[in-house]
């Protein structure tokens, strides 16, 4: 099934939508053994069901419960300093916004910025 709402950054193209992680790793494991790709299940926060994302995209998150961003949304806390510098450059290489990693006060993980403090 194809999503309504989700789409692929490259492609432009709705992504594939699995209703759960155990369907979407299949999916993965098959794509692996006939393309060869090397793909990722993720749980999508904007439509609640799975997809798949490329292995070197994969960057988990999860709402930091005490830190919120500018226009109030709770900010994405990721478990390292790797993983948050990983989704930083991505966000740079795609949409040219140049983001900094910082330490979580409260101790949840890593966040990005656009601040230079």
């Amino acid at each position: 099934m194809k999503s309504d709402t989700c789409f692929g950054k490259m492609s432009g193209e709705p992504l594939s939508v699995y209703f759960d992680e155990e369907e979407a790793q299949s999916a993965a494991e098959y794509s692996k053994e006939i393309y060869n790709n090397e793909l990722s299940p993720y749980k999508c926060n904007k439509c609640d069901f799975w997809h798949l994302s490329p292995k070197f995209r994969v960057t988990p998150s999860e709402k930091c419960q005490r830190c919120t961003a500018g226009d109030g949304s709770y900010k994405d806390t990721y478990r390292t300093k790797k993983e948050a510098n990983t989704r930083a450059n991505i966000i740079f290489n795609e949409q040219g916004i140049n983001l900094r990693v910082y330490k979580c006060k409260y101790g949840a993980g890593w966040h990005l910025t656009k601040s230079h403090y």
